[in-house]
């Protein structure tokens, strides 16, 4: 039974057994003063190595309890309430729903806004993003497609092309191209046709290609000899084949005499020209 009492006493205790078992054979043993002395000094060194022992065990009792408590437990507790927001955009809103239970998050549609790339009913964005960790059972805002906002041509023909380009751009279409032709029918700078046409129905955003009148195509002429001509004669000629007098110079800098006539023409005798084209005159004597 001592023997079993013994090994079950904790190591602190048999080292405190040994000690003052020792002492007490020394003290029955009759030894001298000094022999004393020594004995005590070495009891002595033996206990305060083992309340030194004794000290840091505690001591690093008390930082493992406090480590485990503030530190570790924290972090495993929080690590186990943590999830990864899953990819939700483009896909169905119902499918969205399964995939946020999967995670253990909610979500919540904020508000349907139309999307020309994302289908009608699908997940256009999501707050937070995909991957985002966040705690379990929070939420995660999401906009659904209402699709593409679609909208109706509005009426461009007749109009001059810098009001259909801006009445266009006001319905929410672009102008991507502007296509000039010669037409006796519609005034010059005006619309004569669009593409597509007039009430169409398109995605907003979408391009559209107008046809703009350049007025009535211009007749071709032969340009005749002012070469002799005064002035105000090869003036008059010019405007009377539809053309404009571009220029008007005199030789030496200066009118010196109403005798003068036209030196040099551009374009020369001969060559064709077109109403509205212009002529440079050069008088001299």
């Amino acid at each position: 039974m001592g023997e079993l009492t013994s090994r079950s006493e904790n190591p602190v205790a048999r080292l405190l057994g040994r000690v003052l078992g020792r002492l007490g054979s020394r003290r029955a043993s009759g030894d001298g003063p000094e022999t004393g002395a020594r004995e005590h000094g070495s009891i002595r060194s033996v206990v305060w190595r083992v309340l030194f022992h004794l000290t840091a065990v505690f001591a690093a009792v008390v930082c493992a309890g406090l480590l485990v408590n503030y530190i570790i437990m924290p972090i495993m507790v929080r690590r186990g309430d943590i999830t990864v927001t899953p990819g939700l955009v483009g896909v169905p809103l119902v499918e969205a729903e399964k995939m946020a239970e999967a995670a253990g998050v909610r979500i919540r549609v904020d508000v349907e806004r139309p999307d020309p790339d994302i289908p009608v009913g699908s997940v256009a964005f999501q707050t937070p993003q995909a991957g985002t960790e966040i705690k379990r059972g929070r939420t995660v805002g999401l906009v659904v497609s209402s699709g593409a906002d679609m909208r109706n041509l509005p009426m461009l023909v007749g109009l001059n092309a810098r009001q259909a380009q801006l009445d266009a751009e006001h319905a929410g279409f672009a102008i991507e191209a502007v296509v000039e032709v010669h037409t006796n029918h519609v005034e010059r700078g005006r619309v004569i046709g669009t593409d597509p046409g007039q009430g169409a129905v398109r995605s907003l955003g979408s391009g559209v290609r107008m046809l703009v009148s350049l007025g009535p195509r211009p007749v071709e002429l032969m340009m005749p000899s002012l070469i002799g001509k005064t002035a105000e004669e090869a003036r008059l000629i010019v405007e009377a084949l539809g053309l404009v007098t571009r220029s008007v110079k005199y030789e030496r800098g200066r009118r010196r005499s109403v005798r003068e006539v036209v030196v040099v023409q551009d374009p020369v005798a001969g060559s064709h020209v077109v109403e509205g084209e212009g002529v440079a005159l050069r008088i001299g004597n």
